[in-house]
């Protein structure tokens, strides 16, 4: 296994982080460790799960299509509303759901260290 604390730090596909741990650490498991899975844009997500399973998210411009596709028919940013926002959000849970333990605060309070 290869296990990354503050995962999030590789959101950009290229920083250096990531181009070492691609580089020179072969583990055929990997885990991210972050509060904060997601950024503010699907190529950041992209980078996290393409270090995670590089065989099934291969293309960035590929992940941002099962998103888009529906509403960027030209390939160009569009103004999403409301609705399709909440589409586009759904589609992100469903593909997320089998690679994310999520727990809030007020679920692991009393099994925290004191500050």
């Amino acid at each position: 296994y290869m296990i990354v604390d503050e995962g999030h730090r590789m959101k950009n596909h290229h920083c250096k982080l990531t181009q070492v741990l691609n580089t020179h650490y072969v583990a055929p498991r990997r885990l991210l460790l972050t509060g904060t899975p997601l950024q503010n844009k699907l190529p950041e997500l992209w980078a996290l799960l393409n270090f995670l399973l590089p065989t099934i998210f291969k293309s960035c411009s590929t992940f941002e299509q099962w998103f888009n596709a529906p509403f960027a028919m030209t390939g160009e940013r569009v103004d999403l509303n409301e609705e399709e926002t909440i589409l586009i959000i759904r589609r992100l849970h469903k593909v997320l759901r089998p690679f994310l333990l999520r727990r809030l605060k007020k679920e692991v309070e009393s099994q925290l260290p004191e500050k």
